[in-house]
């Protein structure tokens, strides 16, 4: 976490950034993440079959948390939105396994969740392709409007973390 002034991908200014991408960029980083994420994923009912979320942000969680998945026994298929389709070869929104099927019931990932912007695109974007997405997990909620947002779309946000947890002494 940093202190400064920055501008969110939301669009909106803070005087704190919290840098997800530093921690989950790492081995370490990406286990330990990719293992608190997955005990909030296996503790939904029912279980989702996959995860996803919109490139770049989620990338590295929708692989840390499938990854720990499978060393765990059990299968969660991961799955990348792009932010906009291909214009090439297949023109594919999301890239996913061929084994997640439509109707299948999968859970958004992001690091951060402001507004909930990002990850309701990705939402959008999963459901069109037919998946059905109740929740969605992060690893920070900032107490912004995301939470409420993702609520009014019919989604329950699960965070690993809130921001004013991080910024206690």
């Amino acid at each position: 976490m940093r202190q400064g002034r920055f501008e969110l991908s939301s669009g909106e200014v803070s005087d704190v950034y919290v840098d997800v991408k530093s921690t989950s960029l790492t081995g370490a980083g990406a286990d330990l993440i990719g293992r608190l994420l997955f005990e909030l994923v296996a503790d939904l009912d029912p279980r989702p079959e996959g995860i996803g979320g919109l490139t770049l942000g989620a990338d590295p969680l929708v692989t840390a948390v499938s990854l720990t998945a499978h060393l765990q026994g059990t299968d969660l298929a991961a799955l990348i939105v792009r932010k906009e389709a291909k214009g090439h070869g297949t023109g594919r929104a999301i890239e996913a396994p061929p084994t997640l099927e439509k109707g299948a019931r999968v859970v958004a990932v992001d690091d951060v969740v402001t507004t909930g912007g990002s990850t309701l695109v990705a939402i959008e974007a999963m459901r069109q392709a037919g998946f059905v997405v109740e929740d969605a997990v992060c690893v920070v909620d900032r107490q912004a409007q995301g939470r409420q947002a993702l609520a009014d779309a019919g989604v329950t946000l699960h965070a690993l973390y809130a921001l004013d947890e991080l910024l206690e002494p």
